[in-house]
């Protein structure tokens, strides 16, 4: 095993922490693993997209002593800079991801962004020399996914994708009934979440003028 120094091993250790969480809490902020207090071994965390659970790997992260979010970034300039505007890291806020990329001291990019850009940034991220943690889904289709995997290698790259309920009890009941074969042969699987949400605003309800 090759030797590593202390800041690669914390590095690593953010990670490996985050695979033991349970599923009822944020990975990133599990309790296990050793956390540095040095303000020399800090990593230097950018969370992309937080108008929703960007928001909560961000506080995750900020939870750890070894960590500083040092960037917030998010298309909507309203939201990104009220997100910021939280931590008392005083986070550089922009809307372009690739000002973070541009940043050699950024060390982590935590992807919560609309799953469409998942795979584009956490390739750009590794390519970048970043460790990655993306939501799932990580990618639209298989190709994304090995283009991500393949980024990983050739950069030699942490990057972990979100499984938070994967050992869920009822999921692996699930997985365990369909290999059974008791569903038939699969072809296909779709899977969605539906969740409420408040008013987008006038721009999004149909306009009804009088005919």
């Amino acid at each position: 095993m090759g030797q590593i120094n202390r800041r690669e091993f914390l590095q690593q250790t953010v990670f490996a922490a985050a695979a033991a969480a349970g599923p009822s809490r944020m990975l990133i902020a599990a309790e296990g693993g050793a956390q540095s207090t040095s303000p020399n071994e800090r990593l230097s965390v950018a969370v992309i997209g937080v108008r929703s659970r960007g928001g909560d790997h961000a506080k995750a992260f900020e939870s750890r002593a070894d960590c500083l979010i040092s960037y917030i970034c998010d298309a909507d300039a309203k939201v990104g800079q009220n997100v910021a505007s939280r931590f008392k890291s005083n986070p550089k806020f922009v809307q372009d991801m690739r000002r973070i990329f541009d940043d050699k001291t950024v060390d982590i990019v935590s992807i919560a962004t609309p799953n469409h850009w998942h795979s584009l940034a956490a390739i750009w991220a590794m390519q970048a020399g970043k460790d990655v943690y993306v939501e799932k889904p990580v990618s639209h289709n298989v190709s994304e996914g090995r283009r991500m995997v393949q980024a990983a290698r050739k950069y030699n790259r942490i990057c972990q994708g979100g499984t938070q309920y994967r050992s869920a009890g009822a999921n692996h009941a699930a997985a365990k009934y369909i290999r059974e074969g008791k569903l038939g042969q699969i072809k296909l699987a779709h899977v969605c979440t539906y969740r409420g949400r408040g008013s987008i605003g006038p721009a999004g309800r149909i306009s009804r003028r009088p005919a």
